[in-house]
């Protein structure tokens, strides 16, 4: 019997545009919002688009899209 483990692995999210543009994030299945945060202190914004894109392992991930760049605590 085999067992699958895709359970095991983080979620995951691709993100499009901004400075992050490809990279992949994780990020539970109900996140709406994605903020990452830059050793500079930059906040990019992320949000979750009806896109879904394929990974090279096979698995599914949502699209999030870049909203714009802040600064300090917003």
């Amino acid at each position: 019997m085999t067992v699958s483990r895709s359970n095991d692995l983080p979620q995951l999210a691709v993100l499009d545009g901004g400075p992050m543009d490809g990279k992949e994030h994780a990020a539970d299945r109900d996140t709406e919002l994605l903020t990452v945060v830059m050793t500079d202190g930059q906040q990019h914004r992320y949000v979750r688009t009806e896109r879904i894109q394929k990974l090279p392992d096979g698995r599914s991930a949502p699209v999030f899209e870049h909203r714009g760049r802040f600064y300090g605590p917003k």
